[in-house]
């Protein structure tokens, strides 16, 4: 085979940056001022799960427990976003 032959057939590796999937068990460990600071920077509950790569309710037990012992975090509205009128 040619040189040019062989380079066609490479396929180029590209990085992404997709989370992991979700495994089963006890959540990764995640600093306690990262985890703050990702919350208060953040619009909603999803938003931080996904970005964390943990569960939404490990992240909403989590910030339960935070404001329990006296650190600050914004309270995220509650239920869906309201549809638009046509």
């Amino acid at each position: 085979m040619s040189e040019n032959t062989m380079n066609e057939n490479v396929v180029e590796m590209t990085p992404t940056t997709e989370t992991p999937k979700k495994k089963r068990g006890r959540p990764q460990k995640i600093q306690q001022q990262m985890f703050v600071e990702m919350w208060n920077a953040s619009t909603n509950l999803n938003e931080v799960a996904e970005t964390l790569g943990i569960s939404k309710l490990s992240c909403s037990v989590r910030a339960s427990n935070l404001r329990k012992s006296g650190i600050a975090l914004d309270h995220f509205k509650r239920g869906r976003k309201a549809k638009l009128a046509k």
